[in-house]
């Protein structure tokens, strides 16, 4: 036993150890999957056709999603309304309303966001009075209810009608009528078990109180409701594209949806987008498809989450001013509070915006301008360099977070170099001038980041969201990158290549120096973990 139980503890520890690993991993490959399969499906496009295709989204059908968008949003009002009547504590609509549009905006744009919801919903009704336990009670009813519309909606659309099952597979043709009728039949049995079985089930060791025949009944109008207008504001998007009929479409829509919510990234993002296009017929342009999903990623999740975020802010600022605070000194307060966050998110997007437009051609008109200015070689030095610079401000956005003084000088430096790379490698005026106020708001909040050790940025603790940002910030500017030169056969020649006019070889360089970047800051933070640390003045004073 005494010679188990050290290794009983190593094997925990090399567990652990290797989830830390694994568990910021996880997300970023299903999210390198996806944009994958995205590039895969758009093989035969080029990236201007998308772009251009998001500009040909008529405005009536925008405005139409728009307002889909909005009845949607109150629909979802009714997964609580119904909720806390079954956990016997209902509210007022009126008072449910901004509550309940703030929880499910947030919980949209989050990882497995039936699953996250819950904790989001509690924060928000907290102060109507909601226990823990209530929280977790109304989570699982409203988990309950969206599967309820989920299955009665999934099997309407398999079973009605041949265009449900046009462009799905054979296997999937045969057996998608019988599929729709188990799940009717599911459906049914719970309601059957809703109006009969009135005691409540054990499961698992628990007392599940079923809801009453009338609860049951709100549960599927609810779910139905939102699940049809969910997928109306996408389908009306979509109208221009081809003649898909609406219940053909339901049943891609709904398997993308649920694919999306239950993967460990947020919103789904990039999974729904590639299930989409996956089920879509052949005969369908591509790139509309994808313009319409872009269109629908801001009407739907955008836009919303700014909102709830404009709503908290009024709520807070109505709360100060109760308070005897001014509004306006409030805001200036939560501002300067809030500075080594906003000065991290603008220095993480400055980065991407760097990363990204390395990879991107540049216009040939300032090109050409470039190239009887300066020297060709200094030209492409310095679109290598502002690619390490943007990957080096991903990892020190992370350090500003932690409002590290030694993170503050290299964003500093990093802002500055970046300017002068954007100017240098393609006339970039517009980025220069973005760069630049981003580095006057660094330099203004200089107070929030206090003086710390040296090393203090390879010795923090790096979280595992960070990992997720920066892995995906990178994954999305390489997927960026193939999209746009798919087209190019690959040569090793390729690296070597220097010419104005040569794209490719200047964005695979790029993205090996963002790379190399990223590894190297990976292997300094490995041996300054073993390194001793420095011993404080203090001490050694004393000794």
């Amino acid at each position: 036993m005494s010679e188990a139980s050290p290794t009983k503890r190593r094997l925990v520890r090399l567990w652990r150890s290797t989830m830390v690993v694994v568990q910021p991993l996880f997300p970023l490959l299903l999210f390198a999957a996806a944009l994958w399969a995205l590039q895969r499906l758009l093989a035969d496009y080029d990236l201007h056709e998308v772009v251009s295709a998001v500009s040909a989204v008529r405005p009536g059908a925008l405005l139409l999603s728009l307002a889909t968008t909005a009845l949607g949003y109150l629909a979802l009002v009714g997964y609580d309304y119904v909720a806390f009547r079954f956990i016997e504590r209902p509210l007022p609509l009126r008072a449910m309303l901004v509550p309940s549009f703030v929880s499910f905006a947030v919980a949209n744009s989050a990882p497995a966001s039936v699953l996250t919801g819950g904790g989001v919903r509690y924060r928000v009704y907290a102060r109507h009075g909601l226990t823990v336990k209530q929280a977790a009670a109304v989570a699982g009813f409203d988990v309950v209810t969206y599967v309820v519309g989920l299955l009665a909606l999934s099997g309407i659309a398999l079973v009605a009608g041949p265009g449900a099952s046009e462009a799905a597979p054979a296997w999937a043709a045969v057996s998608g009528r019988t599929l729709g009728v188990v799940l009717l039949v599911v459906v049914v049995a719970y309601f059957v078990v809703a109006v009969a079985w009135r005691r409540p089930l054990r499961l698992f060791g628990r007392d599940l109180r079923m809801p009453s025949p009338q609860l049951a009944l709100a549960q599927l109008a609810v779910s139905a409701a939102d699940w049809i207008l969910s997928s109306g504001a996408l389908y009306v998007l979509l109208a221009d594209v081809g003649r898909l009929p609406y219940l053909a479409f339901l049943t891609r829509f709904l398997v993308a949806a649920v694919v999306s919510l239950v993967v460990p990234i947020p919103g789904g993002l990039g999974v729904f987008e590639a299930v989409v296009l996956y089920l879509t017929s052949s005969g369908t342009p591509a790139p509309r498809v994808l313009a319409a999903l872009l269109v629908y990623r801001v009407v739907y999740y955008l836009l919303p989450l700014v909102a709830a975020g404009a709503l908290l802010l009024a709520a807070a600022v109505r709360r100060a001013g109760r308070g005897g605070v001014r509004p306006g000194r409030w805001i200036v307060d939560q501002l300067l509070h809030a500075a080594p966050r906003l000065v991290s998110l603008t220095t993480f997007l400055s980065g991407w915006l760097l990363l990204v437009t390395g990879t991107l051609a540049t216009d040939e008109r300032r090109l050409a301008w470039l190239s009887h200015v300066l020297p060709l070689a200094l030209v492409e030095a310095s679109h290598f360099l502002a690619s390490v610079l943007g990957a080096a401000m991903l990892i020190v956005a992370w350090g500003l977070e932690r409002r590290a003084r030694s993170a503050y000088h290299l964003a500093v430096a990093l802002y500055g170099l970046g300017i002068v790379a954007s100017l240098l490698r393609a006339a970039d005026v517009r980025l220069a001038a973005g760069l630049l106020a981003a580095l006057l708001v660094l330099v203004v909040a200089e107070r929030k980041f206090p003086h710390r050790q040296p090393g203090d940025l390879l010795r923090e603790p790096f979280a595992a969201g960070w990992v997720v940002g920066i892995g995906a910030a990178f994954v999305v500017t390489l997927s960026v990158g193939m999209f746009e030169y798919h087209g190019v056969r690959y040569s090793s020649q390729l690296w070597w290549r220097v010419a104005l006019d040569d794209r490719v070889p200047r964005a695979l360089r790029a993205a090996v120096g963002a790379s190399v970047t990223f590894l190297l800051f990976a292997l300094a933070r490995v041996l300054a973990r073993h390194a001793p640390r420095p011993i404080a003045r203090s001490s050694r004073s004393e000794a």
